[in-house]
């Protein structure tokens, strides 16, 4: 679990416990949560130089950053007990995936965290295939520097990974999949079974849609997404409601039954998954890292199946798809036409 370079079963998304879902958590309640979780065996956290207050892609002397709010925690436990991913944003540096660029941001995570090095680094979007070959040729020299032990993209086509891995081999591709996102299973997860690529799957609860009840659109960034709109969210609650029945027959939560969907999924298709839920309560990370001992058999599978697939609302807005799979797969498509 996180030791050695490796990654276990369930990680930690850090995200909210700094940005975009409301104000940050205090550092000290940072420190708590992650030494919770710590506590319970969950060993890989998942952060970004762009999970910040204040405008993502500026610095500002005022920013919280979560790298930054993770530091003390980190410091407080043997290296060799965890693994850390942080990510690249491209676009926060104008576009650019030259070496001095990708090191210079890097340095930045470095610094924040108080670490030498990161147990994986991923760029964060893709601006065209051409700068994501240049993200792992400067990967691949920040590795033999001893600054990462893995490379990971994230957002990112299985057509794409195949010439990535090409440059560097890849340790993880992080992609959003979850019981009501599935869109990556067929072209990109048979690539990363092929080429022994994990898959970290970020947004597992599809943004709490598949924890939480909902009544009205949330006040942060969800409100802009499909799904969280008032007609599709109305069908989406009733969704919900059907996977928190079936949870009740197995003596779980509907959050935990769908991340041992995802699991098993996983297990399913051959790949390596890891989750990465992200929550700022404590019982909350507790039952997801104990979603873990659930079983699931092939009945069950396919009734949660059925469920998902009920799901109203594309997962994100035309202008996040755009960066994402889905605009890759749509420019590959035309250049074929």
């Amino acid at each position: 679990m996180g030791k050695g370079g490796s990654i276990g079963n369930i990680g930690f998304g850090a995200m909210g416990l700094t940005a975009f879902y409301g104000a940050p958590k205090t550092t000290d309640e940072v420190t708590s949560i992650l030494q919770g979780i710590y506590d319970l065996g969950c060993r890989h956290y998942d952060t970004a130089e762009l999970y910040k207050t204040g405008n993502p892609m500026a610095d500002s002397d005022e920013d919280v950053y979560n790298e930054q709010q993770m530091e003390p925690f980190l410091a407080s436990v043997p290296r060799d007990t965890f693994t850390v991913a942080t990510k690249f944003m491209p676009f926060k540096w104008g576009s650019k995936c030259d070496y001095e660029t990708v090191k210079k941001s890097l340095q930045g995570s470095l610094d924040r965290l108080g670490l030498s090095y990161v147990d994986l680094y991923y760029i964060h979007r893709q601006v065209s295939l051409e700068s994501s070959l240049e993200f792992a040729a400067s990967a691949k020299r920040l590795k033999e520097e001893g600054l990462i032990k893995g490379v990971g993209f994230s957002e990112v086509c299985g057509a794409w990974i195949r010439e990535l891995n090409s440059v560097v081999k890849l340790t993880a591709v992080q992609q959003e999949w979850s019981l009501v996102t599935r869109n990556l299973e067929e072209e990109m997860v048979p690539v990363c079974k092929e080429l022994d690529i994990r898959i970290v799957a970020y947004s597992p609860l599809a943004r709490n849609l598949l924890a939480v009840e909902l009544t009205e659109t949330p006040k942060d960034w969800r409100g802009s997404l499909p799904r969280y709109q008032p007609g599709n969210l109305a069908k989406n609650a009733a969704l919900l409601a059907e996977v928190v029945a079936l949870a009740k027959t197995k003596g779980c939560t509907a959050a935990q039954l769908s991340l041992a969907w995802l699991l098993e999924k996983g297990a399913q298709l051959g790949v390596t998954v890891v989750p990465i839920p992200g929550t700022t309560s404590l019982q909350h990370a507790t039952d997801n890292i104990n979603s873990a001992n659930i079983n699931l058999n092939d009945a069950d599978m396919a009734v949660l199946e059925e469920l998902g697939a009920k799901v109203s609302g594309l997962r994100a807005d035309e202008r996040y798809m755009k960066m994402g799979i889905e605009g890759q797969l749509a420019a590959s498509e035309k250049a074929v036409s």
